[in-house]
């Protein structure tokens, strides 16, 4: 089952997800690791894009599928794959495709993602190491749930984080955001902090002695706010590296990031090459 949601947008985060899957599991295969690809919004499989008139008031709706297939499709498999999603529908086409591929370990699980993650990274041994996707929707993750994912010092992360949802909910000429939307973004954000980080004076006034000069505030631009996410994450991951940018009409709408929570340099050395090129090589085409 299809579903048609998403853009160009999806493809190319689709591509860079196949980039590094490829190369982690090639890097690795010789090694005395069990190797877990977690998928925590993985809808059904397959991906077919289109526009429709119920797309999201906020950004257009991106269904992120495809990464499911992408995954077990892999030269060098992983060893255990975890799918989720909390959605029955979706979980049931997730269980169609598990029967597909009776040759892989497959768990299929329906919970919230903010919670389905925390008890995924509590099951990890030391023997174990993972790639995470966290792609979701629009607004579903929680902040929070990163940390223990940084915790576990053993996961790779994909993290889609949907910019446009920050510039849609905070006004660019420092008018007041709508209330309902500030317990969001302190979600969304990890902080409620993020007012006085999103906006910065401007003085009003044509005249450089005018006494009725007028202070004022406005949010900072996409590329600003791009720094101060990925300082957010910096506090969090021993590397991050720079996102690569995906765009719907030219118009930047998901910031797509790649962290490591092993604080070893000599763990995320190779890792930092690879999505060195890999992000390179899609942020310029």
């Amino acid at each position: 089952m299809a579903q048609e949601f998403g853009g160009i947008w999806t493809a190319k985060k689709l591509a860079v997800l196949e980039d590094y899957l490829q190369f982690y599991t090639t890097a690795l295969k010789d090694q005395p690791f069990i190797l877990h690809y977690v998928d925590a919004f993985a809808g059904a499989g397959e991906h077919s894009p289109a526009g429709t008139a119920d797309q999201h008031t906020l950004i257009p709706h991106e269904n992120l599928i495809g990464s499911v297939e992408t995954a077990l499709a892999l030269d060098h498999p992983f060893d255990h794959y975890h799918f989720n999603d909390i959605d029955p529908v979706l979980i049931a086409e997730l269980e169609r495709i598990k029967s597909k591929h009776s040759d892989k370990q497959i768990e299929i699980c329906e919970k919230d993602a903010n919670v389905f993650v925390p008890e995924f990274c509590n099951t990890m041994s030391p023997a174990d190491r993972a790639v995470l996707l966290l792609d979701p929707f629009s607004t579903q993750l929680d902040w929070k749930t990163l940390t223990p994912v940084r915790n576990t010092e053993k996961i790779d992360l994909w993290l889609l984080f949907p910019i446009s949802v920050i510039t849609r909910m905070t006004p660019r000429d420092g008018n007041k955001t709508k209330p309902e939307w500030k317990q969001t973004l302190d979600r969304l954000l990890g902080t409620n902090d993020w007012e006085q980080a999103l906006y910065k004076p401007v003085i009003q006034t044509n005249d450089l002695f005018d006494d009725n000069a007028v202070n004022t505030e406005q949010r900072i631009n996409v590329d600003e706010l791009e720094n101060w996410v990925t300082n957010r994450l910096k506090e969090l991951f021993s590397f991050v590296a720079k996102p690569v940018l995906l765009k719907n009409n030219n118009r930047p709408l998901f910031l797509f990031y790649f962290a490591v929570s092993n604080p070893s340099p000599n763990a995320w050395g190779l890792a930092q090459r690879a999505t060195s090129y890999i992000v390179d090589k899609y942020n310029s085409g």
